[in-house]
């Protein structure tokens, strides 16, 4: 988490001292939703099948549609129970329903349940994938014409995505130069996307800043995502008897900080970009604890709950 923080202080810099021009963010902003996130996906799904693991497998896919489709009924209810303007209710939804599992998440489950767990990791973030490239950009722009929104299907995000589930679930592989190749295009994401975010930042004015840090909204989101989401999700799944490991894969992956993507979907499609860009460093920074705190309060409840 350290080393995020310093990537993002570094495109801080450098936007604020002009190494970073504002005609930078576009391209920089195409250039991770284009080409380095479809290769990071392609490659980190570029793995071996564990049938061995079957009934897990099945439970934690179960599991992940879930908390999405429980979470995309739920705050879709609260942008309009909120009356949030266009430029806010997609932005707001997409931060409340994705985090950053892709990345943090697998990091997380590596660090605290082990090596063994990553596996999981990556069948709980499948349903993620697909409808991040899916449900998540149509909901940011709604008030877009059909041909935009038929243009999704042609996204390289979910074009990568559905290559990906091929050499997941398939035994077929990329030859080994050309996966080394789209490995290290992809593992440019990461420091990529927090430069990018740093140039957000570094973008907004003080004052609005202040403004946005002010808002009960963008303290609502900090709660609700790594809090109250988490633990309506997951209480109701200690009483199944899962092993507590399982329990623990989705629970940490559930409760990761906003997605970094959801500010370049805002930059790309129309929203508020700087809501979501103090979402993301708040809830980045705040997760540091969160995680262990709830990891820790299931770690207690579930032998008494199963």
């Amino acid at each position: 988490m350290i080393e995020l923080y310093l990537i993002f202080g570094i495109g801080f810099i450098a936007y604020r001292i002009g190494w970073l021009g504002t005609g930078s963010r576009p391209v920089l902003t195409n250039l991770l939703l284009y080409v380095t996130l479809p290769c990071l996906i392609i490659s980190s799904l570029h793995v071996p099948f564990d049938t061995s693991l079957g009934v897990g497998i099945g439970v934690l896919i179960l599991l992940s549609i879930y908390f999405l489709v429980s979470t995309a009924i739920y705050v879709r209810l609260m942008s309009a129970w909120l009356r949030l303007g266009k430029e806010t209710s997609g932005v707001f939804q997409n931060l409340l329903l994705f985090g950053n599992q892709g990345f943090i998440g697998v990091a997380i489950v590596t660090q605290l349940l082990g090596p063994d767990y990553l596996f999981l990791a990556m069948v709980f973030n499948l349903v993620y994938f697909v409808l991040i490239w899916t449900y998540g950009i149509w909901v940011m722009n709604q008030t877009a014409g059909q041909s935009r929104i038929m243009g999704l299907w042609k996204n390289p995000g979910l074009l990568a995505t559905l290559m990906g589930l091929c050499f997941f679930f398939f035994p077929i592989s990329l030859p080994h130069v050309m996966f080394q190749a789209i490995s290290s295009v992809g593992e440019m994401t990461v420091p990529l996307s927090m430069l990018v975010i740093g140039c957000f930042t570094a973008s907004i004015p003080f004052r609005e800043w202040t403004h946005y840090m002010r808002l009960k909204l963008t303290w609502l989101i900090v709660l609700l995502r790594l809090v109250v989401l988490p633990l309506i999700f997951i209480l109701p799944v200690l009483f199944l008897g899962l092993p507590f490991e399982w329990v623990a894969v989705a629970l940490l992956l559930s409760a990761t900080p906003c997605a970094p993507t959801i500010c370049l979907f805002a930059e790309t499609y129309g929203g508020d970009t700087k809501l979501a860009t103090v979402s993301v460093l708040l809830t980045t920074i705040a997760a540091s604890g969160t995680v262990v705190l709830l990891l820790e309060l299931v770690r207690h409840l579930h032998p008494l709950l199963t």
